[in-house]
């Protein structure tokens, strides 16, 4: 065997054996923080890749506030009709990316109280219109509560599915109807996100972890416990 033909198969060996290495410690490193930041496994996971038989995956996202209302476009891919086998694959692989992820951003689950809610309006407002809104008695005045909506669902790969989320005045009448608004709040934004699921089920204070750049790029994969 010539010296070029040696010099080759030790320098591929040296190859293979930094990657093979590097990919043993990167997997450990993923296992530890996965059991250190109590994300669930397949079997506790409630996600939509388990739950779902179509998956609307988010590539993207951008929200934004206008007026008093939350508006939130999301564009992805639909997902159907996936083997059990790909959708273990995806769970773990999102819960990967999560932990690899350099921006660290994150959502938290909270509950705005129907006082919480009204004040949480008046910053809205103020910051639109430069006017306070009253300071309310709750005998007299509206309570106010704040209410989802679809408003558009993707129809193709460059469409936006469309949400928002707004505020709605209750009369007097009513108030014994408000409850709290379980919702998921963006720490980077300073906004809630109009999102449904079984996220809004966790408990107060849950910290999910985004798997990209975009707020809406969350699963039930990365809550923390």
């Amino acid at each position: 065997m010539s010296t070029n033909k040696r010099s080759l198969l030790l320098l591929t060996g040296t190859a293979l054996g930094v990657v093979t290495g590097t990919t043993s410690l990167l997997v450990s490193y993923i296992r530890r923080e996965i059991a250190r930041r109590g994300y669930p496994s397949w079997e506790e996971c409630r996600c939509d890749f388990k739950t779902q038989e179509t998956i609307f995956q988010v590539w993207h996202s951008h929200h934004e506030q206008r007026g008093e209302t939350i508006i939130s476009q999301e564009w992805g891919v639909y997902l159907v009709h996936l083997a059990t086998p790909l959708r273990k694959l995806l769970h773990h692989s999102t819960q990967a990316l999560a932990i690899l992820n350099p921006l660290h951003r994150y959502i938290e689950r909270v509950t705005l109280s129907p006082q919480q809610s009204y004040q949480f309006a008046g910053i809205l407002h103020a910051s639109t219109t430069n006017e306070d809104l009253p300071e309310p008695t709750f005998q007299d005045d509206s309570y106010v509560v704040w209410r989802r909506e679809i408003l558009h669902v993707p129809h193709h790969l460059f469409d936006a599915c469309l949400r928002r989320l707004y505020p709605v005045n209750l009369p007097p009448s009513r108030i014994s109807s408000v409850e709290a608004l379980p919702a998921l709040w963006d720490h980077a934004s300073n906004l809630p996100l109009p999102n449904e699921g079984t996220l809004l089920e966790t408990p107060v204070g849950t910290r999910i972890d985004c798997i990209g750049w975009a707020a809406a790029q969350i699963s039930y994969c990365t809550a923390r416990r």
